[in-house]
């Protein structure tokens, strides 16, 4: 087997053992959060609990089994945020030997830069978008029925949102070190958005239930963020052609 054959094989391994290492992390944080579980539903739901029972229902459970599944969904969702600023981490301690110094310190803003836009875009979605769905969504059906929301439904919901938005948020800071690193032009970007227009609507009919006004208050933020990343990519260029 040649040289270059086995340093390949050898950066698999050294992914691999890093990425184990941050898969004990997270199963760690999990754990913590599903023996917790009561404490973190109570306040990861109140808002939302809120808007429900002043809408005269309440949240319910209709199997044996359902708290469980609302259980672990939210578990993974703290335990995977938890142990994030480790991924990043670990992520960078691997890249660092192939890159230029003047990469390196550009790469270096990204762990800060992703938790930052992480939990701008988790607060967005718990603060902001959530309530106002939530809110919509009942008034919208409040001659209709009588809201008896399941505990998984509303966890599906609301971990899905604050997830992913958290996730999309940190779209414009990649973005922008991508385009310092040179690996990314603002013109690929400009021809590309029609594209990202279509991406952040099947982002939005992923990450909340299959209605078209959920969709539209997902994908109207996304869409933004493509904006402010086109936006950093322009200015990122300005500088390293300086």
């Amino acid at each position: 087997m040649n040289g270059n054959a086995m340093s390949v094989l050898g950066h698999m391994n050294e992914l691999k053992r890093r990425l184990f290492r941050v898969a004990i992390v997270a199963v760690i944080f999990i754990v913590i959060a599903l023996v917790n579980f009561s404490w973190i539903f109570e306040r990861f739901t109140a808002d939302t609990r809120e808007l429900i029972e002043a809408a005269g229902g309440d949240i319910i459970q209709l199997t044996l089994t359902e708290a469980w599944v609302a259980a672990a969904k939210l578990a993974v969702m703290v335990g995977l945020t938890a142990a994030l600023p480790y991924f990043l981490w670990e992520m960078t301690r691997f890249f660092r030997p192939g890159m230029k110094s003047g990469e390196r310190k550009y790469v270096y803003l990204l762990i800060p830069g992703a938790l930052i836009s992480f939990a701008i875009g988790a607060t967005f979605a718990y603060v902001v978008l959530i309530p106002r769905l939530f809110e919509f969504m009942l008034d919208f059906q409040s001659d209709l029925a009588l809201p008896q929301i399941t505990t998984a439904s509303v966890v599906s919901m609301t971990v899905g949102i604050v997830f992913w938005l958290g996730t999309i948020f940190e779209l414009p800071i990649v973005m922008f070190l991508f385009a310092k690193i040179d690996l990314l032009r603002s013109s690929w970007v400009i021809k590309k958005i029609r594209w990202m227009i279509l991406i952040a609507f099947i982002f939005g009919a992923a990450v909340t239930p299959t209605d078209p006004v959920s969709q539209v208050f997902v994908a109207i933020p996304v869409m933004a963020l493509f904006g402010i990343g086109l936006g950093l990519v322009m200015l990122a260029e300005r500088g390293r052609d300086d």
